[in-house]
């Protein structure tokens, strides 16, 4: 189970400057170091196989591997099994309720869609269940939690912290807030992976000396796991956890730091896992979207059409940016005040049920401002364009939706209900698409103008390039050429925010 000198040599550098590469049980994980490789390489006999001589160490031939292979597999299945009623509360509990309050079927109905469409009753039930959930938060003690983000890269998720966030989360989607299901499902599953590395570890005494390092590799898996049950397919999900566990190792990010292949192998055992033990016990149901459905025509020009549609990814996301700040301002403004009057609990409690009312509000006039905006995302567009749809939404209706949904997020966000972030920029980005693709010139490709769109408004936000690329090519099942304007799209919208450094100086402003 020794690394190899180089690679010992390499973690112990990449260490001593603050960087933690997931360690690997079993055999060795770490890069190649430079004195290595410049020895494979200048310094290799002539008949030397430069492919086996930049080849790791085996990983997969001891018991060690095969003890992970099997805790993982044990972790993906309770994901897969976990992720059904999980996604049956926060998803089709939550349609019931508002189908039944509304008097119409949210959100297929297109009464769901329409200006004024909402109940009054919701504005009473999102209000009263966000106050509920600041009570539970303050009760628990869950003020601050990390992201999913944090977990990977950290590789640690605490039990009883993931089982506050698990339930706050739970309860904060069930109550219409427009907050992604993704965080507490990845919490909840890395939970498992600390509660399984801890089980394993106590089978012996050569499995309790590698406990953390199992504990960090089984982490990630629940959290690649997590995502393996709610993505469109697994890779999607490895592609997520791959690169939110990169991080620079300097000040620059000239050099990066990555899993090892054991690990990548390990993490896209258990997403297929995962993905098949939900898809067992609730198949995917096939889409009307279908690209074949939408226009296909190529043409050479897209590529250079989804440079600008990328600069209006990265002003969307630029906008989601500033009705953040002005959202939050408010709420850091009353949640001051009310905590030196009343103290912390109080704060908790207010700002909570203050997200709630304007979430409620805003559910009452734009319907598909409530919630995380997945399962929006087919009924928009099945209602807003011509192709699909004889009377097609207003761009007005649109930008509204577009617009309270960006100001519901912001407030259940500011005001401290526990979700997360994904699927809600998603659907901005979606409706934002829908919008571009009337635009004289980039009406004739709606199946190329939307996925860009929709991708490259997260894109500008976070730093997964190659997720974006893959999660409208599966959702649409669109062609190999599509990732060509999609790739062009997210690289000029991130580079425009993050590149230039904007998104930089907004957060420090913001901080």
């Amino acid at each position: 189970m020794g690394d190899a000198e180089g690679g010992a040599r390499e973690v112990s550098l990449l260490n001593s400057q603050g960087i933690s590469l997931p360690p690997v049980v079993g055999g060795q994980e770490s890069g190649i170091d430079s004195e290595s490789h410049h020895a494979s390489t200048n310094h290799a006999s002539p008949g030397a196989n430069p492919l086996l001589a930049e080849m790791e160490a085996p990983w997969a031939n001891d018991r060690f591997f095969f003890v992970d292979l099997l805790g993982l597999t044990i972790i993906a299945a309770m994901s897969g099994i976990f992720s059904y009623g999980y996604n049956y509360v926060v998803g089709d509990l939550l349609e019931k309720w508002l189908s039944y309050t509304g008097d119409r079927e949210y959100p297929k109905d297109k009464g769901s869609v329409q200006l004024l469409g909402g109940a009054w009753q919701w504005i009473l039930i999102v209000w009263g269940g966000c106050t509920f959930v600041g009570i539970l938060k303050a009760i628990v003690g869950l003020d601050k939690y990390p992201s999913f983000l944090v977990e990977i890269r950290a590789q640690h998720a605490d039990p009883k912290s993931s089982f506050k966030v698990l339930v706050c989360c739970m309860l904060s989607l069930l109550s219409g807030a427009a907050l992604g299901p993704e965080a507490g499902l990845a919490a909840a599953c890395g939970a498992f992976g600390t509660l399984m590395a801890l089980a394993i570890s106590r089978l012996g005494e050569s499995y309790k000396a590698d406990e953390e390092k199992r504990t960090k590799l089984f982490v990630v898996g629940g959290i690649c796991a997590a995502f393996g049950t709610i993505m469109p397919a697994p890779w999607v999900s490895l592609l997520i956890c791959m690169e939110c566990s990169i991080r620079k190792t300097d000040t620059e990010g000239t050099i990066m730091s990555i899993f090892g292949r054991r690990t990548l192998f390990l993490l896209g055992i258990t997403a297929t896992l995962a993905f098949v033990a939900r898809y067992a016990m609730d198949p995917i149901p096939p889409s009307k979207l279908d690209g074949s459905i939408l226009d296909r025509k190529y043409d050479n020009l897209m590529p250079l059409k989804a440079v600008l549609l990328g600069a209006i990814g990265a002003a969307t996301a630029l906008g989601i940016f500033v009705i953040g700040a002005l959202v939050k301002a408010p709420f850091e403004l009353i949640g001051r005040r009310v905590e030196n009057c009343f103290g912390e609990k109080c704060r908790i409690i207010c700002l909570c049920s203050l997200a709630g009312l304007v979430t409620g509000v805003l559910g009452y006039l734009v319907p598909f401002s409530l919630t995380d905006g997945k399962t929006e995302i087919e009924p928009t567009l099945m209602h807003a364009l011509p192709a699909l749809h004889q009377a097609p939404l207003t761009s007005a209706n649109l930008f509204l939706i577009a617009l309270t949904k960006t100001v519901s997020y912001g407030a259940a966000n500011a005001g401290g209900l526990v979700g997360g972030p994904f699927f809600p920029v998603l659907y901005i980005g979606v409706v934002v698409g829908v919008l571009a693709a009337r635009i004289p010139g980039f009406d004739l490709f709606p199946a190329f103008t939307i996925p860009v769109v929709m991708v490259s408004v997260p894109a500008a936000i976070f730093p997964i390039p190659f997720t974006m690329v893959a999660m409208p090519i599966s959702m649409f099942n669109l062609g190999p050429l599509w990732c060509v304007p999609i790739l062009v799209g997210i690289i000029t919208s991130y580079t425009l925010l993050v590149g230039s450094g904007l998104v930089k100086k907004l957060a420090a402003k913001g901080s």
